[in-house]
């Protein structure tokens, strides 16, 4: 295989549609894979595990974590556990000025195992859950009382939602200008991760009865978002200042099963293209992390301003590659194309040869096309896996 460019320099070409050494191929190894296979994931940081992958000759990516919200001065916060009609319960409240807001979920017995949904720039890649979290994935499905229960909630929802400032802004301003000299020092890509818009319609409501008010009650699903969005785009602007190539959105929910195309037309694409035109002011590229939906959303994407749909998947997404290859391929830059769990944890060393064969042969003519692992290599997949589908995409990747 031909190498010629840096990884920077070949994913930004790749987005740009020119022409590239080879197909990149890039890994994202999740912090599961720690407790998963500790004898390959001895990395320290996010840092050690962008060096042991570029030794493996793909391309990866150093990162700066957008931070978690800032709460009010005066917002007061309690946490408890308690038994409850036999389940073990753990409960937060959040006091503000404009009145209380709570929160319960259920310890079930595998919650202290999941990692939180936002991670570490520096220092430890990932951190476990360890109680009540304001914002994640494991909230929805132990929920027995959402923070968000109505538009009465809303006021005191945006003292939990304030941009950082003083002492914790200027250690994640240092922990982020780290970031991206070690980017540097590596020549790759510096990304930011991550907005989330409409993800915390299920991270902070009731997502059944919150998609019945898309239709009856707008108005309360667009005070919600734009308390989101207004938060984001503040922390998105300092971000941004620091300079960095491409930001990620996490669109896993932002999926028809929840929006549908009208709603989503609605309530989320003129966000996300206000994120694009902050984004590409300050000269970086937009990403989208959805792994459904795209097929279905197509013509919508065609007239959006994201550059790169990320995680775009075949298997359990169900996309058609060929139709989004398409309709897209000309101004988007797809990524993805292999399935973690079912192109990767079970398959053989023939079976990982005939997908990236059929994979590139398809998507990458024209180029703008990205060899990626949805939703990326978690525990479960074989290292032995990782390194058959490198070695398939070194015979095939062109160069």
């Amino acid at each position: 295989m031909k190498t010629t460019m840096s990884s920077r320099e070949r994913i930004l070409a790749t987005c740009a549609h020119q022409p590239v050494d080879h197909v990149p191929l890039h890994l994202e190894v999740h912090p599961s894979y720690l407790q998963y296979d500790p004898q390959v994931a001895t990395w320290r940081d996010q840092f050690e595990r962008t060096d042991a992958l570029l030794a493996l000759g793909v391309d990866a990516m150093s990162e700066v974590w957008l931070p978690d919200p800032s709460f009010y001065p005066d917002v007061r916060v309690c946490t408890w556990r308690e038994e409850r009609d036999g389940e073990v319960l753990l409960g937060k409240e959040y006091s503000t000025p404009a009145g209380p807001l709570r929160q319960i979920i259920r310890e079930t017995p595998d919650l202290y195992t999941w990692h939180k949904i936002n991670r570490n720039t520096r220092g430890p890649i990932a951190d476990l859950i360890d109680g009540v979290g304001l914002l994640e994935d494991v909230n929805p499905s132990r929920s027995v009382e959402f923070l968000v229960k109505g538009p009465e909630d809303l006021p005191r929802m945006r003292y939990l939602f304030q941009p950082l400032s003083g002492a914790a802004l200027d250690r994640w301003r240092e922990d982020a200008l780290y970031a991206k000299r070690e980017a540097e020092k590596r020549r790759v890509i510096f990304l930011a991760r991550r907005t989330w818009c409409g993800s915390a319609l299920l991270w902070l409501t009731d997502v059944q009865q919150s998609i019945c008010t898309f239709k009856t009650d707008p108005g309360f699903v667009d005070e919600l978002l734009e308390i989101i969005h207004g938060w984001q785009m503040l922390t998105l602007a300092r971000v941004l200042e620091i300079g960095v190539d491409m930001v990620t959105r996490f669109g896993y929910y932002d999926i028809p099963d929840f929006w549908g195309r009208k709603y989503f037309d609605r309530y989320l694409c003129p966000r996300m293209d206000a994120e694009a035109d902050l984004v590409h002011a300050a000269g970086a590229l937009l990403s989208q992390q959805q792994s459904e939906g795209l097929t279905q959303q197509v013509d919508l994407y065609k007239a959006m301003k994201v550059d790169v749909l990320r995680d775009v998947d075949p298997v359990q997404g169900g996309e058609d590659m060929a139709l989004l290859k398409r309709e897209l391929g000309a101004t988007k830059t797809l990524m993805g194309g292999i399935n973690g769990d079912l192109h990767l944890a079970n398959a053989s060393a023939e079976g990982i040869e005939e997908t990236v064969r059929r994979t590139l042969e398809l998507m990458a003519p024209g180029g703008g096309f990205i060899m990626h692992v949805i939703p990326g290599v978690y525990g479960g997949v074989p290292w032995s896996n990782v390194l058959r589908l490198i070695e398939s995409w070194r015979k095939q990747a062109g160069g």
